[in-house]
């Protein structure tokens, strides 16, 4: 059986029914057709037929002038126009949401292409508009996603496994230049993310449905889009979370970031600088340590002093050799341009020939025949019979529509036009045309068989025209006037049957499912395709609603019906639920419909009912949809770490504001009260008038670091807060101004630490110039101790060599009985003794000034094993003397890098130490050993000898310095050692106890 049977032929009563039916129709009807550009494409729609109900649910009169895009300027972008177009050009019916309707509610549109237009049924006026508060539901939705578009921090919404763009707002596009984003995966889009954890981060949040909080995580992008990519480290804070769908399944995910890189590095500033300055801090402690050891050195040495005194060539070569080609192909040119202008001439006159030839031809056809030059179609050639046509009017060289200027209105001249544009002929039967009378001056109705041929040049291009013309008006009146009879005859006839055709072919073709049920029980006796397509496989025509719709029955549809029939009530329903079983056995499918059922009389008695049906499953599916996505837009808002607000009015109340707004000013009421009201401090800021110039101007307004005086409670002293903040004005659907967005965040942490770090660049500098300084007072007191240690050691030599020389003229001047006497002797040994004191003294001093010259003695390889065996041998007398044992374990450093001279004076100074510092009670231990550890080399001596306590420790190492009265020597040697391991840039340390013993480790560079 066929989807659908024509409507009954009882139908239609009367001639007028169909447009009684449509001016009833609560649908409304409207015929576009398409307004196209020069390359074909769809760009508007002019308004073929309206029906009333179309006429007031859009706000057009029957015949509106303007053109859909005329009436509608906004469907340029909101999409409607997009939307019809699409429907133009799609092979099936298409059903979706337009905005047309002005100020009232959106409407609900079922499109399908008719011939070469397109037949739109719009939902009934009187659909109810949305309830308040899902009206305002999506006001608010549509503000926070402006808010989100238009927010300085970077948006985006991921869509699938994928992680495809489904939006993206500028900011985060701005992340990688103009490179291309929407309805790429990420993977695709930004490459250069592989190795990073990004794309393991959005494929866990994606699994799991857990969001992911990023604080400062490094990410490198290409954010110019160069090639190669150039990555650039910049810190961000986002969040990822998890978007679901209505069934509760993760579908996507909402990205929300913002770029703290600068505060990130600020901190890291800061934390160099301070890692500076304790460098610093070290350093000068250290250079004030050794100026202070510097100046406790110089007094003891003062103390000690005092208590004993072609390309060129073969680039012109290849330009002559150039030159020398370029010439003999232009002579061969000019030859061929020579030959090619003499056949050309050949050409000319056997045309100039043909031209005569065909000139007498045509003046003796009986036809009226013209030829038309040029795109303004001057006479170029007229037979006798074109003449007496035009009236005697025509004439060489001159416009047709000069001398015929009554035949442009009528459209000949526009087809001379095409034929002359397009090179193809024009044929045309019996056309009408009316031609000047010119001894009368009133137009004459003739009727021609005519035809325009192009004449086209050697090259194929369109010089002219050529038209014949035969009078075809005798005939044409005279079968006009043997058919007039048959015509009248037939036009009621055929006035009824289009009637019922036009109707017939409007319900088949609309979009919407149309049904016409007779009787109480509900026959169907018509349904156009619309209405078949709703239950697929099933058979419906002459089948009563309760067999062909078992579903309906139970669900209460066919109780409607029945109250339709019985009362004469027409009914609407509005998105109700039927639940339809496929004929495939697959679970029912639940579809929902906007419908009208109405009484069909007949002679003033209800016959049956008639069926208007929308299927508005995928609008209800839409806005549940919407609703999701409201309320995820909304988490997204209220989660946002950024700061966001909206104010309402020109007073600037808190319409919106979320956590992280409110934040900044914890147990502050905002919401609902007045900028001014809520934070009256900012009265006296710039505040008040930038929010006044962006309500008042709409121009928005972005602040960088501003500094305001606020209370973060109520009541609470000021203090100095900084921000970075968006004013963008939030326009209503009129275009006007109602209110601010407003997107911040405090940067008075980042601030504080920009200016934390300008401090401690100008401490480290005053430090640095304080270091300098010690440096510089260190420098002088080294040289002038080097100065006295020199001087001391050089100058004093020869009084001391005097002094020993009148110590023997004295003794040998002494008589015998002065040598006998007990005191002499005694007291001839005392000065022997002070004067070998005093050049072992200046023999030291020699030592410590050679030491200050040779600081840049060359390292060396030196084998450690043999430089130890060689300072045994000197020390074995000692050794045998004290009964000491010596342990030596240096395997671990078979070679040292240092001084081979200074390297012995180090281990021979510790090792004698150690058997001269001996403990009376116990013999002697001594070891020694090496080993390396983290790049350097540690060379320990350890002893059981009387050790040290910590006063003794700390002055241990000074010129001078004796700790122990009853052992002989100078303290000039421990101090020598530690100028040694300083100077080639390694230390050296002492643990001891007293009692117990000591170990000297001696740390050198690896």
């Amino acid at each position: 059986m066929p989807a659908s049977a024509p409507l009954p032929a009882d139908f239609f009563s009367e001639h007028d029914v169909l447009p009684a039916v449509l001016d009833l129709s609560l649908a409304g009807l409207v015929g576009y057709t398409p307004v196209t550009n020069a390359e074909g494409m769809v760009v508007d729609l002019a308004f073929a037929y309206l029906n009333p109900a179309a006429q007031r649910l859009l706000g057009l009169p029957a015949r509106p002038a303007t053109t859909f895009v005329q009436h509608f300027p906004a469907s340029l972008t909101n999409g409607d126009l997009a939307r019809h177009r699409d429907a133009l050009l799609a092979p099936d019916a298409q059903h979706f949401e337009v905005a047309s309707g002005g100020a009232g509610p959106r409407l609900q549109a079922a499109a399908r292409r008719t011939g070469q237009g397109l037949l739109v049924s719009y939902a009934l006026a009187d659909t109810p508009p949305p309830a308040p508060a899902h009206a305002e539901a999506e006001l608010q939705a549509a503000e926070l996603r402006n808010v989100l578009l238009q927010a300085p921090a970077m948006i985006c919404v991921l869509e699938g496994p994928e992680h495809r763009f489904q939006l993206v707002n500028p900011a985060y596009q701005a992340l990688v230049s103009k490179r291309p984003l929407l309805g790429l995966p990420i993977a695709e889009a930004m490459p250069e993310l592989a190795g990073q954890p990004i794309f393991e981060l959005l494929d866990d949040v994606y699994r799991t449905g857990n969001s992911f909080v990023a604080t400062e995580m490094l990410v490198q992008l290409d954010h110019h889009n160069t090639r190669p990519a150039e990555l650039e480290k910049r810190y961000y804070n986002f969040t990822y979370q998890a978007r679901r769908d209505l069934r509760g399944q993760v579908a996507g995910i909402l990205v929300f970031a913002y770029d703290v890189t600068t505060q990130v590095q600020a901190r890291q500033q800061v934390e160099a600088t301070a890692q500076q300055l304790a460098r610093l801090n070290q350093q000068l402690d250290v250079s004030n340590e050794e100026l202070a050891t510097a100046n406790e050195e110089l007094r003891a040495a003062n103390e000690e002093f005092l208590t004993n005194n072609t390309e060129l060539a073969h680039a012109q070569q290849a330009l002559r050799v150039l030159n020398e080609e370029l010439e003999v192909r232009l002579r061969a040119r000019s030859h061929d341009v020579q030959a090619a202008l003499h056949e050309a001439e050949e050409q000319r006159e056997q045309l100039r020939q043909q031209q005569r030839l065909l000139r007498q031809i045509l003046g003796q056809v009986p036809a009226a025949i013209a030829t038309l030059v040029g795109p303004d179609h001057r006479y170029s050639f007229f037979n006798d019979n074109y003449l007496a046509l035009a009236g005697g009017r025509a004439q060489l060289g001159q416009k047709i529509a000069d001398r015929l200027p009554e035949i442009e209105a009528q459209g000949f001249l526009a087809l001379l036009d095409e034929v002359q544009a397009s090179g193809q002929a024009y044929v045309g039967n019996e056309a009408a045309v009316q031609l000047r009378d010119v001894a009368t001056g009133q137009l004459v109705q003739r009727y021609l068989d005519f035809v325009y041929q192009p004449i086209l040049d050697g090259q194929g291009q369109v010089q002219g025209i050529i038209a014949f013309l035969i009078d075809a008006t005798e005939k044409v009146r005279a079968r006009q006037q043997a058919t007039a009879w048959q015509a009248e005859a037939l036009a009621a006839a055929q006035r009824q049957a289009q009637a019922r055709e036009d109707l017939y072919q409007i319900f088949e073709q609309t979009p919407a499912a149309v049904g016409l049920l007779r009787g109480p029980e509900h026959r169907m006796e018509y349904l156009n395709p619309s209405f078949q397509a709703l239950f697929p496989g099933r058979e419906l025509l002459g089948r009563t609603t309760a067999e062909a719709l078992p579903e309906a029955v139970a669900q209460g549809f066919v109780a409607l019906l029945d109250g339709v029939y019985q009362t004469g009530e027409t009914f609407f329903g509005r998105e109700l639920p039927l639940a339809i079983t496929p004929p495939d056995g697959q679970p029912a499918q639940t579809t929902y419909f906007n419908f009208t059922y109405q009484p069909y009389r007949e002679n003033g008695a209800i016959v049956g009912i008639s069926v208007f049906t929308y299927d508005v499953t995928a609008q209800v599916l839409a806005r549940r949809e919407a609703d999701q996505q409201r309320g995820l837009l909304h988490t997204l808002f209220m989660d946002a770490p950024a700061p966001i607000a909206i104010l309402d009015g020109p007073s600037h109340v808190y319409q919106l504001v979320n956590p992280a707004y409110q934040q900044i000013f914890p147990g502050r009421a905002l919401a609902g009260r007045a900028v001014a009201e809520a934070l009256p401090e900012l009265a006296d800021t710039a505040v008040p008038g930038l929010l006044a110039r962006v309500y008042g101007t709409g121009e928005p307004f972005v602040a960088q670091e501003l500094p305001l005086q606020l209370a973060r409670h109520e009541g609470a002293a000021l203090q100095e807060l900084f921000f970075n903040f968006t004013y963008q004005p939030r326009y209503n659907a009129l275009g006007q101004i109602d209110g601010i967005l407003v997107f911040a965040y405090e940067v008075t942490d980042q601030v504080r630490a920009r200016r934390v770090v300008e401090e401690n660049r100008q401490q480290a500098q005053a430090l640095a110039d304080e270091l300098a300084a010690t440096n510089l007072r260190l420098r002088r007191t080294n040289a002038d101790l080097d100065t006295f240690v020199y001087t001391a050691s050089h100058d004093l030599k020869s009084p001391i060599t005097n002094l020993e020389g009148l110590f023997t003229a004295l003794r040998q001047q002494l008589p015998p009985e002065a040598l006998q006497a007990p005191l002499v002797p005694r007291l001839l040994s005392m000065m022997d003794d002070a004067v070998g004191r005093f050049r072992e003294t200046l023999a030291h001093l020699t030592d410590v000034s050679k030491l200050q010259q040779a600081d840049g003695t060359p390292a060396e390889a030196v084998d450690l094993a043999a430089l130890v065996r060689a300072v045994r041998l000197d020390l074995a007398i000692d050794l045998a003397a004290a009964g000491a044992s010596l342990t030596v374990e240096v395997t671990s450093c078979p070679t040292v890098h240092f001084s081979a001279k200074n390297l012995r004076s180090v281990v021979y100074n510790l090792l004698s130490n150690a058997i001269k510092y001996r403990a009376p009670d116990r013999l002697p231990q001594v070891a020694l050993r090496c080993r390396r550890a983290e790049g350097q080399v540690l060379l320990e001596v350890q002893d059981n000898g009387l050790g040290l306590d910590a006063t003794q420790q700390s002055k241990l190492f000074g010129m001078f310095r004796r700790l122990h009265s009853h052992v002989e020597g100078s303290g000039v040697g421990l101090y020598m050692v530690k100028r040694m391991v300083e100077n080639a840039g390694g230390t050296i340390t002492v643990q001891s106890q007293p009692g117990v013993g000591s170990t000297f480790t001696v740390a050198l560079p690896g």
